[in-house]
């Protein structure tokens, strides 16, 4: 599953861009941990590596880590702008939007 959005931890959402960027936004590059790197560092460890480094949670369920600390070699990379907050709010919106809708369905089933 292709990355769309990363929530990271400078409060930021950043969507996924292929071409050039808009003028003037903050860029994020990172790569995935994997499921060992995640596991040895443990939800304490990850939050004190955020204290120090950029890590965003995926909407694939990846946690990624800004470039630098890590070899990216053979791991998933997310490249993505941040989100004005106009465009966080009409995206929050539309996240609130189809959780309902989903829950909705899976109820009726």
């Amino acid at each position: 599953m292709e990355t769309e959005l990363v929530l990271a931890s400078d409060g930021a959402i950043y969507v996924r861009f292929e071409e050039e960027p808009p003028a003037g936004r903050r860029v994020f590059t990172g790569y995935a941990l994997t499921a060992e790197e995640r596991a040895l560092h443990g939800t304490q460890g990850l939050l004190r590596w955020a204290c120090l480094q950029l890590l965003a949670l995926g909407s694939d369920g990846c946690v990624y880590v800004q470039e630098g600390p890590l070899d990216p070699q053979g791991r998933k990379e997310f490249r993505g702008y941040a989100l004005t907050p106009a465009e966080t709010e009409r995206v929050a919106h539309e996240i609130h939007r189809t959780a309902f809708n989903v829950t909705i369905a899976a109820r009726a089933t």
